[in-house]
C-alpha cells in the first residue's frame, strides 16, 4: 500500500483576513483556546492553520488585553463580554484581520498578538486607493511657499 506525504504548508508573514473554522479550549501548554483559522482572499486563500491564545492560568478566563480577547473583540465587536451567551462557538464563521507570522521555530503559522483587528467595513478591498491628487495631504500643494 502506498502512503502519501503532505508537507505542512507555512505561509510567509503577511496581514491576512481570517475566518474562524473551529474554536475549542486547549490545555497542553497551560489554559488556552485553540482556533482553526482559514485565510480568506489573497494569495494564500484557503490556507488553514491552528493558532493558540492563552487564558488566565488560575481562572481559565480570557483577560482583556490578551490575544484571545482581541480576537473576540475583532470578531464580535467591543463590549462583546457584556452580552449574554458569548462562547467559543460565537467565533465560528466570524472573520478578523491580523498579521500571520511563524512560530520561533518556524514549525507553524500563528497570528501575531497586537496585530488583530476587525475586517474593515468596506469589506474585501484593502488595496490602497490610487492617488488622484484629491487627498488632504495635497490640499496645500499649490500654495506658493
Amino acid at each position: 500500500m502506498e502512503i502519501g506525504f503532505a508537507p505542512k504548508e507555512i505561509i510567509p508573514q503577511e496581514v491576512c483576513r481570517m475566518e474562524v473554522l473551529s474554536a475549542e479550549t486547549a490545555d497542553t501548554y497551560g489554559p488556552q483556546i485553540g482556533l482553526k483559522l482559514k485565510v480568506v482572499g489573497g494569495e494564500h486563500d484557503g490556507h488553514t492553520f491552528m493558532d493558540y491564545a492563552n487564558r488566565d492560568e488560575d481562572t481559565g478566563q480570557i483577560k482583556q488585553g490578551s490575544k484571545a480577547w482581541s480576537i473576540f473583540e475583532a470578531c464580535l465587536g467591543q463590549d462583546f463580554h457584556k452580552r449574554q451567551g458569548v462562547s467559543l462557538e460565537s467565533l465560528i464563521g466570524k472573520q478578523f484581520m491580523g498579521q500571520v507570522t511563524q512560530t520561533r521555530t518556524g514549525s507553524r503559522n500563528k497570528v501575531e498578538h497586537g496585530t488583530v483587528g476587525p475586517v474593515p467595513p468596506e469589506g474585501v478591498k484593502t488595496t490602497p486607493k490610487p492617488d488622484n491628487n484629491d487627498d488632504e495631504d495635497d490640499m496645500f500643494a499649490d500654495l506658493p511657499f
